[in-house]
């Protein structure tokens, strides 16, 4: 009934709309009854939302003509390109001492709008409400403070890594963190990292649910072998930060206030786990304790929409993190 309705907005004139129907189709076409249409719209899924200037509609194309068993390997390669032009980019524009300033800045007022960027549904809703009083944030998160003993030789259980030797990674929403993206597998989060990952464990099959990167300090969650989750180490993995203020490593409380403050979650949009743990749909950002010592620090996990459940997505092995 769904896709019978959704199929009145594929011919829309507003491209967005078009896209949005698209987008819809290659999610419903997931149901077994409607699997006999992959056919007729892979080519499209290819052509145009794989091409799209929304993020999260390329990442859905990429992830849905995986599942049906065709090569995305150009259109990763595509994505990793776009993004790596894009930064470069925002590099230039942001260097006032570069040749080329007023040209990347020029390229970027000319980039198409993403709407899985953060805070593009904010400003939708800006120009539809009457404008809101903005609600203040609370104080930021302070960063993590490295414990005693914990210099570049150290190695132990509660070493807390210092600021600087952390790398510091972005985050988009729904879409992937730093160098991964949702819907990696385990050779391309290693190839990212530039970390081989652990030989796979008695029994764990050939799609383990959970492999840790310990060089990195990361954690990725699989679904069908595909990457579905990111939990960040509190102790040494790296800072992702969200409007600069670092989520890793630091008191989760302070954390979750500073979220709680800075998105005014909608009803509903933000639940807690059986735990406890804050999570923040809107965001797919759920904050976990991570013990080290006496002192319990922040853990971030990046999930994608149908992970934020964490008693059902987590394995144990997450769940019984000390």
């Amino acid at each position: 009934m769904l896709h019978d309705h959704v199929a009145g907005f594929r011919d829309a004139d507003d491209p967005r709309v078009r896209e949005a129907a698209l987008a819809a189709t290659a999610l419903l076409l997931d149901e077994p009854a409607l699997a006999p249409s992959v056919p007729r719209y892979a080519p499209a899924v290819r052509t145009v939302l794989a091409a799209s200037a929304d993020s999260s509609y390329r990442w859905i194309a990429r992830e849905r003509l995986a599942a049906w068993g065709e090569d995305v390997t150009g259109l990763v390669a595509a994505e990793e390109e776009r993004r790596a032009a894009l930064e470069r980019i925002r590099a230039l524009a942001d260097d006032p001492f570069a040749e080329g300033q007023e040209e990347a800045i020029r390229r970027l007022a000319e980039q198409p709008e993403d709407t899985a960027a953060p805070g593009w549904l904010d400003r939708r809703r800006e120009a539809r409400t009457a404008p809101v009083r903005p609600t203040p944030h609370g104080p930021a998160p302070e960063p993590p403070v490295a414990a005693p003993g914990s210099g570049a030789g150290h190695r132990g259980p509660w070493r807390i890594a210092r600021e600087e030797e952390r790398a510091e990674w972005t985050f988009t929403p729904h879409v992937g963190v730093g160098p991964l993206h949702f819907g990696m597998t385990s050779e391309e989060i290693a190839d990212a990292l530039g970390e081989r990952p652990p030989p796979s464990r008695p029994g764990e099959g050939r799609q383990p649910r959970c492999v840790d990167f310990t060089g990195s300090g990361i954690r990725a969650l699989f679904r069908d072998g595909r990457l579905g989750c990111v939990a960040v180490d509190a102790l040494t993995g790296p800072q992702v930060r969200l409007d600069g203020a670092p989520l890793t490593g630091c008191a989760p409380s302070r954390v979750e206030a500073w979220l709680v403050h800075r998105t005014a979650p909608r009803p509903g949009s933000l639940t807690y786990s059986p735990a406890a743990d804050p999570v923040f749909a809107d965001l797919g950002l759920a904050i976990r304790p991570q013990r080290a010592g006496n002192a319990v620090l922040s853990r971030p996990l990046f999930l994608l929409p149908d992970r934020l459940d964490l008693w059902h997505a987590l394995p144990g092995e997450e769940w019984n993190l000390s």
